[in-house]
């Protein structure tokens, strides 16, 4: 599970202030020099900041697992049952737009009315599916897309 606000901000940071320091300072040379040993301080400092990130991601992964071992545990059936069924739904929900994706480009005609097909989508689809794969235990695909998908 990543932290899906933080994504690539430790570079959108020592970007934006290397273009700052490109700003304020006329002298070019002045200017490189003093955004190499920022980008340098920054460098030493990223190795912290993920060792900070990849915390506080465990830390929510484990919190997240208590909260459903607690659920588990309960006699409660309502709350035992509760995310199944979500994750249920979300697979069918995805089902079917997989298949409404997949129509005629003329329609499907009902008797009362014609089902037209749309764009397939992979955003659109993995959002209807993540609740069901929370559930089966899939980590982010955003990892996986940027190869980080360490186990």
């Amino acid at each position: 599970m990543s932290i899906p606000i933080l994504g690539d901000l430790w570079g959108k940071i020592v970007d934006k202030a290397g273009g700052i320091i490109s700003e304020l300072v006329t002298d070019k040379d002045l200017a490189k020099q003093l955004d190499h040993a920022f980008r340098t301080q920054m460098a030493t400092a990223e190795a912290e900041y993920k060792t900070l990130e990849l915390e506080t991601e465990s830390k929510l992964f484990e919190a997240q697992q208590k909260t459903i071992q607690a659920e588990l545990q309960q006699s409660d059936l309502y709350t035992k049952q509760t995310r199944p069924k979500i994750a249920r739904k979300s697979f069918y929900a995805g089902l079917a737009y997989v298949l409404v994706s997949q129509l005629p480009t003329n329609g499907l005609t009902l008797i009362f009315f014609t089902l037209m097909p749309w764009q397939f989508n992979w955003e659109v689809l993995m959002l209807l599916y993540s609740p069901a794969l929370t559930y089966m235990g899939v980590r982010g695909f955003e990892k996986w897309k940027s190869g980080g998908a360490k186990v």
